[in-house]
């Protein structure tokens, strides 16, 4: 049980660094261009939705990388 709470834990870490990274990484994208003007909620809203789904696809990978890794010495 005690591992499940640590695995949760480091889990929604890892979700929330790999947010953080792919939102900074966002602010690089000049979204204004696309969108049309006076817009500014949508487009804000936008950059947090892409944002979430890119962290999460990011964070999901990096999560199932380490329990994979970990399974390895099952192999020796």
């Amino acid at each position: 049980m005690f591992q499940l709470g640590v695995h949760a834990i480091i889990s929604i870490v890892i979700y929330l660094i790999t947010i953080g990274l792919s939102f900074q990484a966002m602010k690089a994208v000049q979204l204004e261009k696309i969108i049309s003007k006076g817009h500014v909620f949508e487009t804000q809203l936008l950059y947090l939705f892409i944002a979430i789904a890119l962290g999460f696809l990011v964070g999901n990978f990096v999560i199932t990388f380490i329990d994979t890794s970990m399974q390895l010495s099952n192999l020796f």
